[in-house]
């Protein structure tokens, strides 16, 4: 399980209304800031075979030494502010303006060579205020 400099992640459809598409650069964005050793670039842009707009991406090369645990997870997510939002089950998070969904073990892993936990691929996105 392994991601290099050069290839492509279509992980992110991109909507049809201009405010989607921003949410979708936004939660880039976002996850930029939170994983920098994972940060995705945008490489360009193509279309699905249903037409849908998709954001092309790329992120570093990481190679995996084994699926984290829930506890890794926790840790990781308590030391960036976040706090288990789903009874324990150690997928989504919350903070007090951000919430990551998506953590789960195939999207965070320990990285070969620091040891450390290392998040892929998670969905990062602000809490609407009311």
């Amino acid at each position: 399980m392994r991601r290099g400099p050069r290839q492509p992640v279509c992980g992110f459809k991109t909507p049809t209304a201009s405010s989607e598409r921003i949410s979708a650069l936004e939660a880039i964005a976002l996850h930029n800031y939170l994983f920098p050793e994972t940060a995705m670039r945008v490489i360009g842009f193509t279309r699905d075979s249903d037409g849908l707009m998709r954001i092309v991406l790329t992120q570093p090369y990481i190679r995996c030494q084994r699926l984290a645990t829930k506890q890794e997870i926790d840790s990781i997510v308590a030391e960036k502010g976040f706090r288990d939002n789903w009874q324990g089950q150690g997928v989504n998070y919350i903070s007090e303006r951000l919430a990551l969904e998506d953590m789960h073990p195939a999207n965070v892993f320990i990285d070969e060579l620091t040891g450390k936990p290392t998040c892929i691929d998670c969905i990062v996105k602000f809490i609407n205020s009311r």
